[in-house]
């Protein structure tokens, strides 16, 4: 094979082309620099950022890098721990892969029309969930990522089981040949891969005996089963063609909470952990207490609405009191008004109106503030005294500027004439208020 071949094939190999050192880090102090081209570390090509982080966390390293037209070894000695401090020129995933299986309760189905365009992206990457928390299904994974994801020892990922009755779960799915979700846990959990887990409860379909089938299941792979989610399925009104599923009723949410509630009892009495934690809106439904913030131990399933509330009002409470400097108007989700309010009415100083709105944009079933878009918040506060500042929650918005409906804070505000500050939890809505920091 001639030499041109060599670093033909060399070049094709080499993805990771490195677009920024940082000063006095280990890279830089090992030689790594800027426009060196990855092609393998310790002997193995790197296929994606799942193996440059696998890699990271070596003690010794040996890369072998292009600079130029020529091939270089540099040998890296760090800890576990330390970063090596590279950036690179193109993002080390690629491009997401997208789902091939058609849930039932898909909310990406559900959506209307003019949405933001990567809303109706349906995500199943793996990677995606080890790196940003995404739930997967994993029910079409092929053998090799199963055998990668073992390899590279990835944990934790996300997992969306909803049932382990597998036959359901196909259904569920609505695809057939869905792997089956019992062997793939328990293999990964022999391997010593830790993984979340998540049911998104269909009434009349994995609820009531399938979930607790579903719980005791995932309960028999802790530890290496961290905790699971139980989430009520969110309906839009844009579900025309679907199967049809009925709403979570009150009973229904009350039946939950107790089956969760008595699992929990019996999880921390035997290791310490309450492992299962119902969504917020379970007990919003049920008209119950949301329960303590301790009780929620880590929040690992925050963004599954699992302790949102409690979170909230303690980061708040650890404020110390409310006391408004100048006038607010508060905008909030249905669900959330009556925590709102709650923490407004004792705030001394100026007068804080709190304001529920109303989810048009997916139908009055949506009731979180995350699925609230400009418009929405348009049509509640239209004509209202909005006072000096309008407080939203951040989650409406993609990085800090963009909701939903690709309405961005700019128009909004402009249109509503007020300053609109969107915080981002309990912390910093009660600094805002307080004026910290200004």
């Amino acid at each position: 094979m001639r030499y041109n071949d060599i670093n033909n094939r060399e070049e094709k190999l080499a993805l990771f082309e490195v677009s920024r050192v940082t000063e006095n880090g280990v890279a830089q102090r090992f030689g790594i620099q800027k426009g060196d081209r990855i092609v393998s570390i310790n002997g193995e090509k790197l296929i994606d950022y799942i193996d440059y982080v696998y890699f990271c966390a070596e003690e010794k390293l040996k890369f072998v890098v292009l600079r130029g037209d020529k091939r270089k070894v540099v040998r890296v000695v760090k800890s576990s721990d330390e970063d090596l401090g590279l950036d690179f020129t193109k993002p080390l995933l690629g491009n997401k892969r997208v789902c091939g299986n058609k849930c039932v309760f898909c909310f990406v189905d559900q959506l209307p029309k003019g949405m933001r365009k990567s809303l109706y992206v349906k995500d199943e990457d793996w990677r995606y969930s080890f790196v940003m928390g995404n739930y997967v299904t994993l029910a079409t994974i092929k053998e090799s990522e199963v055998k990668r994801i073992i390899k590279r020892k990835v944990s934790p990922i996300f997992v969306s089981v909803h049932t382990v009755d597998e036959e359901l779960r196909r259904k569920m799915l609505g695809n057939e040949r869905a792997m089956a979700i019992k062997p793939m846990l328990r293999r990964f959990a022999g391997a010593g891969i830790s993984f979340h887990a998540q049911a998104v409860v269909c009434p009349g379909q994995n609820d009531g005996e399938k979930l607790s089938e579903t719980i005791e299941f995932l309960w028999s792979l802790q530890p290496n089963c961290m905790s699971l989610a139980v989430v009520p399925v969110g309906l839009t009104d844009f579900r025309e063609g679907l199967v049809q599923i009925p709403q979570i009723s009150a009973h229904m949410a009350a039946q939950t909470i107790l089956k969760v509630a008595s699992k929990q009892k019996e999880c921390l009495n035997s290791t310490g952990t309450r492992f299962v934690f119902a969504a917020d809106e379970y007990y919003i439904k049920a008209g119950e207490a949301i329960p303590s913030y301790e009780s929620y131990e880590s929040f690992d399933q925050i963004e599954n609405g699992v302790g949102m509330a409690a979170k909230f009002t303690h980061e708040c409470e650890e404020q110390g009191e409310l006391d408004a400097k100048r006038r607010f108007s508060v905008a909030t989700s249905v669900d959330f008004y009556p925590y709102i309010q709650k923490i407004v009415d004792g705030a001394g100083g100026q007068s804080i109106d709190v304001h529920a709105v109303e989810n048009l944009t997916f139908g009055e079933r949506i009731t979180v503030a995350g699925l609230l878009s400009g418009s929405d918040y348009l049509n509640a506060l239209t004509g209202k005294d909005l006072a000096d500042t309008l407080l939203i929650s951040a989650d409406s918005l993609k990085d800090g500027r963009v909701f939903l409906d690709d309405m961005t804070l700019k128009q909004l505000e402009d249109k509503l004439k007020v300053k609109i500050v969107p915080t981002r939890d309990g912390a910093h809505f009660a600094q805002t208020i307080n004026g910290v920091g200004e």
